[in-house]
């Protein structure tokens, strides 16, 4: 209910605060609740206050609730107002996370970018190691053969010194045994010489 104050206290024996409560109203209704009844007072003056007796009833609630739909506005206004302050600090901190976001992410593509460069040179290096092992592989299996190869001859050539030593051995005792030979014959002629010469003396 709203409390209305009128210039002589009523209309026409009807006070304001048979149709009020006391409630204070805002500032806007109370001015126009003191124009209406000011309005009213002229009709009652005019003609009686039976003109308006029925009227003031709907007309307190009328304000009432105009009031009410005010205060509620204004409520709502102050609910608009912090939701608007809401939704800026929201949008701020969601621009602010985009672009924390779209930092991240340029990063991130940085970081793959230097990684696949990273993977090409490595790839690079282990091709070119690879290619170096296959080198190594072959000059190793080129020096095993020519390794072989030459085991293979120096078992030859200690077969032919081993045959060369037997038979130059051999060689040595046969000129050992001709010498024996030829110094026993030399000696059997002088014996058989010397034998000749002593019956014909």
């Amino acid at each position: 209910m709203l409390e209305i104050q009128l210039d002589d206290g009523g209309v026409g024996g009807y006070p304001g605060d048979d149709y009020c409560s006391g409630s204070v109203m805002s500032e806007r209704v109370s001015g126009l609740a003191n124009s209406i009844y000011r309005e009213f007072e002229r009709l009652i003056r005019c003609y009686d206050e039976e003109v308006v007796k029925e009227l003031m009833p709907l007309v307190v609630t009328v304000l009432e609730n105009l009031d009410s739909v005010l205060t509620d506005n204004q409520e709502h206004e102050v609910e608009l107002e912090l939701l608007r302050e809401d939704n800026e600090q929201l949008l701020t901190q969601y621009e602010r996370e985009k672009a924390l976001r779209k930092q991240a992410e340029e990063k991130f593509i940085e970081f793959e970018d230097a990684l696949e460069q990273e993977k090409k040179e490595l790839q690079v290096q282990v091709e070119h190691l690879e290619f170096q092992t296959r080198q190594l592989e072959l000059k190793a299996k080129n020096y095993a053969d020519q390794i072989s190869r030459l085991e293979e001859r120096e078992s030859e050539m200690k077969k032919e010194y081993n045959a060369l030593h037997q038979r130059h051995t051999e060689m040595i005792q046969t000129y050992v045994e001709h010498i024996e030979r030829s110094k026993m014959q030399q000696v059997a002629g002088n014996s058989q010489n010397e034998s000749g010469l002593s019956g014909r003396r």
